[in-house]
């Protein structure tokens, strides 16, 4: 007879935006089918404070207080920790670090994104705390390849995205960002430090009402050296309302590489509001071919997501 499994003691590291709140559920029905537990940290001005009543222990913390989060998870027997969420990058600046926040940039060649989410998942793996990735709970939010929406990138669409693909994956190279929008082969606007929302703002005020003809498009892609443990591109509804405002009416995300909050209600405001949605992976631009590849083998449309 098979031995039960140990009692789960999950642990949940929470930044901004609706992606805690739906990993808690899920991490929550993990727990209720093992047993154990699911302990939250969430980041004071950032974290939504409905995450409290969904997970079975709760602590605030501010920005650097990495001691406080490894002692509440060592009182609380966490064993295994997800990072989840966004945290404003303006926030650095205004850090108060304790100690070992400082060791670990101590240990930094630099303080891009990558570099701090690897620091603080080496400081949990000293305690002994496995880092899961996000998608080993909620897998269904994974952008799928193909057409996602009603609409389908038309021939100009399509070049203009492949290449924007390039740049974002230059960039991203560089950890500056994951997006990039691009218009007639120009680079319009790069995400960096302010997100992609404001970048897709910034981007809207600098093509509208330009003459020559070309519509712009956004490209978010994951960094070629991605921890996908730790930070996947992620869009949700409120995208598309930013790419709506912004005159933005082509988006393509790296297919399995990418999550996708609420799919059923961001695909369909883009097809209220006339925005392309492709999920593609990279071979998809090494074949040199046209649109046309997304849905040779009938991938396209609500359905598949």
């Amino acid at each position: 007879m098979a031995e039960p499994s140990p009692p789960l003691r999950l642990g949940l590291i929470a930044g901004s935006g609706r992606m805690p709140l739906l990993l808690a559920e899920a991490m929550s029905r993990e727990v209720r089918r093992q047993g154990g537990g699911l302990y939250a940290v969430g980041h004071v001005g950032e974290t939504d404070p409905a995450l409290v009543a969904r997970v079975d222990g709760f602590s605030w913390v501010r920005l650097g207080q990495f001691k406080k989060i490894l002692d509440y998870f060592g009182r609380m027997r966490v064993d295994q920790a997800v990072l989840a969420g966004g945290i404003t990058k303006s926030a650095i600046w205004r850090v108060r670090p304790d100690i070992l926040a400082l060791r670990m940039a101590g240990r930094l060649r630099h303080l891009n994104d990558d570099a701090l989410l690897r620091g603080v998942a080496a400081l949990l793996a000293e305690r002994g705390i496995r880092v899961r990735a996000v998608t080993d709970f909620v897998p269904e939010l994974l952008v799928p390849r193909g057409v996602l929406g009603r609409l389908r990138p038309t021939p100009s669409q399509w070049e203009e995205a492949r290449f924007a693909w390039g740049v974002a994956k230059e960039i991203g190279r560089l950890d500056i960002g994951q997006g990039v929008v691009v218009r007639q082969r120009v680079i319009v606007a790069v995400e960096a430090m302010e997100g992609t929302d404001a970048m897709l703002e910034r981007a809207g005020i600098l093509v509208s009402g330009r003459q020559g003809g070309g519509e712009a498009v956004f490209v978010k892609v994951a960094k070629p050296f991605q921890d996908r443990r730790l930070d996947l591109p992620t869009i949700g509804p409120e995208t598309i309302r930013v790419l709506a405002r912004s005159g933005i009416p082509f988006m393509a995300v790296e297919a399995g590489s990418a999550m996708m909050i609420d799919p059923a209600a961001l695909l369909g405001l883009a097809d209220r509001e006339g925005i392309v949605v492709i999920g593609c992976r990279q071979e998809d631009w090494d074949a040199g071919r046209g649109a046309e590849v997304l849905w040779e083998r009938g991938e396209s449309g609500h359905e598949g997501v």
